[in-house]
């Protein structure tokens, strides 16, 4: 389901009289209840986009959010593809539904990525800035990592991905899943679908009755057998997590270790979101912390080419991380790496979209920076 749709069930709910099937009342439940994550992240991508791009700073929260009930969409079409019209809009509307609290926190980030925009004109004047929500704009590549784009005078661009966080913390500089990075290096699951069956999945009270080592993998009998387990005895469904993740880091190390280093560099090239700067269009990270924002450096960019040598291995004080030792001739690096379930077991969900041992090979992986 599309996130615009998603969000206008929020915004006019259906009646339960009107639904039948009860994995649809699961849906709608969920719909009510939860805040839409990926409208939210969009607080902080379209609305410093449609500040600069009308000439506003905002200096607080409230007068940001009475710029933005002001505006009238169709007088800033430059900030957004037409295909994503839709979706501004909604993410607008969106504003008095959210928690004030929340808001605050988005609303703050957002200022001081226009902040940071306003910067960045003072040193290269900026054309335009341009939302980059599902339909890239022209001229940029439709796999880029840019959360949103500047467009200079000088018709250079930069795609600019966006971080908020803490003075400290460490955000996440790739993200994808453990599934679609074994299809991006071109090898099988059938071992890591083994292994899985035989320390996680088999332990399941009852999986023989509905499931086998050849079927069980988004299995929805399995998937029901799992939350009531998780209901009926958490402790013990908590250690089959736990056990998955081992599986999952364990196999994926020993995927990785039997790479070539060829095969190794352009891995990571070609998923690791690196701030290329000789790229067309030059990635740069931006993290925000609270009103202000500024650019974050890459610590393997420059490196990764010249590798001789990488190695990964468990980080065995960790339940949920893997690290990669990776060896130039003048340099060696540690990158900390993480494989978990990006959501939770709840039972009211019925069978779709569960979190932990619901997600099969689609558990969350994530390079978090060097150490």
């Amino acid at each position: 389901m599309s996130v615009s749709k998603r969000a206008f069930q929020q915004l006019n709910p259906v009646s339960i009289a009107e639904v039948n099937h009860v994995d649809r009342i699961q849906e709608l439940y969920i719909l009510h209840e939860r805040v839409d994550t990926t409208l939210n992240a969009s607080v902080t991508e379209l609305f410093p986009c449609l500040a600069f791009n009308k000439n506003f700073r905002p200096s607080t929260v409230e007068d940001f959010k009475q710029f933005l009930y002001k505006l009238n969409l169709s007088t800033a079409k430059s900030s957004f593809d037409r295909k994503d019209a839709d979706a501004a809009k909604l993410v607008i509307e969106k504003l008095p539904t959210m928690e004030e609290r929340f808001l605050k926190d988005k609303m703050e980030i957002a200022i001081g990525i226009t902040n940071y925009l306003y910067n960045l004109n003072a040193t290269k004047p900026i054309k335009t800035v341009v939302w980059g929500y599902r339909a890239k704009p022209i001229g940029i590549p439709k796999n880029h990592a840019g959360d949103i784009f500047v467009f200079f005078k000088d018709g250079t661009k930069i795609g600019v991905s966006l971080k908020a966080g803490t003075k400290k913390s460490k955000e996440p500089l790739k993200n994808t899943y453990v599934g679609t990075q074994y299809k991006a290096l071109g090898l099988s699951t059938d071992k890591l679908q083994s292994e899985l069956w035989t320390r996680v999945y088999s332990k399941i009270p009852g999986i023989n009755d509905v499931a086998d080592k050849n079927n069980f993998i988004k299995n929805k009998e399995v998937t029901r057998l799992y939350v009531d387990h998780y209901v009926n005895a958490t402790s013990a469904a908590d250690d089959l997590y736990r056990e998955m993740l081992v599986v999952a880091r364990e196999e994926f190390c020993k995927e990785l270790n039997k790479l070539d280093n060829t095969s190794f560099i352009s891995w990571v090239k070609e998923t690791f979101n690196l701030q290329r700067k000789n790229d067309e269009v030059p990635l740069v990270m931006v993290k925000a912390v609270g009103t202000t924002a500024e650019e974050k450096g890459d610590d393997i960019v420059d490196m990764i080419p010249f590798t001789t040598n990488f190695h990964a291995y468990l980080n065995n004080n960790s339940v949920q991380e893997y690290l990669i030792d990776i060896h130039t001739p003048k340099d060696k690096k540690t990158l900390k790496m993480t494989i978990r379930s990006d959501s939770g077991v709840r039972p009211e969900k019925g069978t779709s979209g569960q979190g932990r041992l619901g997600q099969y090979l689609q558990l969350k992986m994530q390079y978090s920076g060097t150490l």
